[in-house]
């Protein structure tokens, strides 16, 4: 969530350091993954006004723009500007991120160029200028206005702190840290009048409607300000209200135009087949989701987003103002249903404070009042109010739980309210606290405000054991991480709709209830993860990267135990080595280097795998059964992860380590009494013939201690191999006869089995 430095300020009074907050925020479990300065975003822009606007040519306008001591002419495609807005100007010869230079424009020439809200850092992408308030001085440094003089805050927010989801819930935990109070607006209650009917459903236990007559404008710099730097972009005076009510108090919000919609509001389940078209111009199918209608339709989603056919417009004047609660498990449910999610949903899947939305009623009113001209036609109330938790405990049981020694005092600086008994204490939870529930709760709470690094270090006392065996696992992770291989931990949840991409999506098990829908299905490949690390690492300059995962995989049958191995890039660089790439046969290796840990039969085929390379991968069988493949990955891959302009390939293996149940064993053997002789064999054979064959078939004679291929010659559909074959007998020294003989016997098989000939004279070398 971003979150505004100035904006907190109103909140709650903070004395200390910006980086020292924001340090503090982390400590404490409100991590802070980055912090925009605004201020230097602006660097040398100036306050300007335009003085006039004149349509040149290809829809582009020439202004002038005063800035005190001069007036500049300046092109801007913006069509929305007019004669008097003060905007964000960098004028040429002046520095922004660089020198400002002049532009030629046909016969134009803009001297400087207008600020957008991207521009100045506040948003991803703008289409128009950022329109300033009337009251700036023209002339001014934008980083001398305090709306300019600020800092966003992007903090990650846990799943269960659903009450920092606002700039309120983050100034509460701010007050709780130094001790300060809140400050709060005290709003003007309104009593009820019930001139609008409303009905409920029991997952919408309170609903507030407020009839109001409005006046549709644009929003003052002030609020368009606090929302683009939250995130939200501005629409009109009414919707950004709301929005505004929601970032500032965590209570979601909504406005209907009251003159498009009927006489009552219904919070009802939605039809069968019932549709809606949503803000988003998307249609969708509801059956059994909570919905918000009239008499005669669903106009919004609840808790998630309105309906197009309700939404305020330019030409809205008479709005019925929504503040509701709705349960948590309905909103997320739909959510997850219809694979939409807004602000709105959120926060309500994550819980709202079911006694806000009065209070927020009420702010919002105000801010209408000022901001929209509002005027109160009459409010409908339809309120649950909900008891406020206690919580007992014991200081003892707490000190035990952390090992601490806090006294009594400490837990009245946690911002609840504490009750005393003779034995114990009872903290009375506020209902915007939903995740303190127990002791342990309490116990976390006071470690995490006072610091978890003043907790005392204690070694733990534990019982440990000595295993003897190794688990498989184990001992292949040892193994690759020797070889200068680091282990990789994902996610089991992957996106189907990327490995429907990849080809892989048989048999793929679907999650009921997903986290995001980009974590809809579980995994039936390592690929995917591996691949992204890489995409990862490649993004942040990594030239070398070699990975593996051992995790598990499923279909809709099982589970299964696999490894995945991925490298790409050169290899580390020593001093005695010149600068190598990873290649094929270095994952190859990386594979083999385990392999005779265990009794296994390895096997590796040329054939395809989906994935992989058609002409550059293998498939590897053991004992004659299929658990995986290596080599180099597909070309198509690369424009799925977006990878472009590598030097060289990217090569990747998967296998089933299920297949691996016992290790080899291993024995003793001396070494050779007899001398061991070595005999070099050249054959020629076809290029479609398996090496690996060849090998084995060698193999087989008595006598053969190990065969090792040592050249590799390509000829025209032929290709010459030399093996260096190592003859040994454990009972007598082999003669040249003996010798002779046993090759002539290997040469004759590989002349049956493969039509190998000797290679020499006739074979044209």
């Amino acid at each position: 969530m971003k979150v505004s430095y100035n904006w907190l300020k109103e909140f709650v009074d903070i004395d200390v350091g910006f980086y020292d907050l924001a340090n503090k925020l982390t400590l404490s479990g409100l991590e802070v993954e980055s912090v925009f300065d605004v201020e230097r975003a602006c660097f040398d822009s100036l306050v300007g006004e335009i003085l006039f606007k004149k349509a040149i040519q290809n829809g582009l306008f020439l202004l002038g723009v005063n800035v005190v001591d001069k007036q500049l002419n300046i092109v801007t495609s913006d069509s929305h500007l007019e004669i008097g807005d003060k905007v964000g100007v960098a004028v040429a010869g002046s520095n922004f991120n660089g020198q400002v230079k002049e532009r030629k424009f046909g016969n134009y020439i803009s001297e400087g160029f207008l600020l957008s809200a991207s521009e100045l850092g506040l948003e991803e992408s703008s289409s128009n200028v950022l329109i300033l308030d009337s009251k700036f001085k023209i002339g001014t440094k934008l980083k001398e206005i305090e709306a300019f003089n600020d800092f966003i805050l992007d903090i990650s927010i846990t799943p269960n702190r659903a009450d920092c989801l606002s700039v309120l819930g983050i100034a509460r935990e701010i007050s709780v840290y130094y001790n300060k109070p809140i400050k709060t607006k005290k709003c003007k209650t309104i009593k009820e009048n019930n001139n609008f009917n409303v009905t409920l459903d029991k997952d919408c236990p309170s609903y507030i409607a407020s009839n109001l007559k409005v006046k549709i404008a644009t929003s003052c710099f002030d609020i368009r300000q606090k929302l683009i730097k939250c995130g939200v972009r501005p629409i009109n005076n009414v919707v950004d209200i709301t929005n505004y009510c929601m970032l500032a108090l965590g209570q979601p919000m909504h406005a209907f135009d009251k003159d498009k919609i009927g006489n009552q509001i219904i919070v009802r389940n939605a039809f069968k087949k019932e549709h809606i078209v949503a803000l988003n111009d998307n249609r969708y199918e509801l059956e059994d989701d909570l919905v918000i209608a009239d008499d005669k339709q669903a106009i919004a989603i609840a808790g998630i987003m309105g309906g197009k056919y309700s939404q305020i417009d330019e030409s809205t004047n008479h709005i019925i103002l929504e503040s509701a609660y709705f349960l948590p498990d309905r909103i997320r449910k739909t959510s997850r249903k219809l694979k939409l999610s807004s602000e709105s949903s959120y926060r309500f899947e994550r819980g709202v404070d079911p006694n806000l939305n009065e209070y927020a009623t009420y702010y919002a009113i105000e801010l209408l009042q000022q901001h929209a001209n509002a005027d109160v036609i009459g409010i409908t109330k339809n309120i649950s109010t909900k008891e406020c938790k206690e919580v007992e405990f014991c200081i003892d049981e707490v000190n035990e739980f952390l090992g601490s020694n806090y006294e009594k005092t400490k837990f009245y600086q946690l911002g609840f309210e504490i009750k005393e008994t003779p034995t114990k204490l009872i903290a009375v939870i506020p209902t915007y606290r939903i995740d303190i529930e127990n002791m342990e709760d309490i116990a976390e709470e006071i470690a995490r405000i006072d610091g978890y690094d003043k907790l005392p270090s204690t070694s733990p006392c534990i019982n440990l054991s000595f295993n003897q065996s190794k688990d498989k696992k184990d001992s292949i992770r040892e193994i690759l991480k020797l070889s200068g291989i680091s282990e990789a931990v994902n996610y089991s949840f992957v996106n189907s709709t990327i490995l429907d991409k990849l080809g892989k999506n048989d048999n793929i098990l679907y999650l009921k209830n997903p986290l995001t829908k980009e974590q809809d299905c579980m995994r039936n490949t390592l690929f995917l993860g591996l691949m992204e690390n890489l995409v990862f690492n490649l993004n942040h300059n990594i030239k070398s990267i070699a990975l593996f995962e051992i995790g598990k995989i499923f279909d809709l049958k099982s589970e299964y135990n696999a490894l995945g191995i991925i490298m790409h890039g050169l290899k580390p660089l020593k001093w005695y080595e010149q600068k190598t790439a990873f290649d094929f046969y270095d994952l190859k290796g990386a594979f083999e280097s385990f392999f005779g840990l265990f009794d296994c039969n390895i096997e590796f085929k040329s054939e395809t795998s989906c994935l992989m390379h058609p002409k550059k991968s293998l498939k590897i069988y053991n004992n004659g059964h299929y658990i995986g493949f290596i080599g180099h990955i597909h070309p198509d891959i690369y424009d799925i992860f977006d990878i472009k302009f590598l030097k060289t390939s990217i090569v990747y293996g998967e296998i089933l380590m299920d297949s691996f149940n016992a290790y080899k064993n291993f024995y003793f053997k001396p070494l050779p009494k007899f001398p061991v002789v070595v005999r070099d064999l050249n054959i020629v054979v076809d290029k479609d013939e398996i090496i690996s064959d060849i090998k084995k078939t060698i193999s087989y004679f008595d006598f053969v201690y190990s065969v090792n291929l040592i050249d590799v010659y390509d000829m025209s559909g032929k290709k010459s191999l030399n093996f260096r074959i190592e003859l040994y007998s454990p009972s007598k020294t082999l003669t040249d006869l003996d010798i002779e003989r046993l090759i002539n016997e290997i040469f004759l098989s590989l002349n049956s089995q493969f039509k190998a000939s000797i290679r020499g004279i006739e074979n044209g070398l």
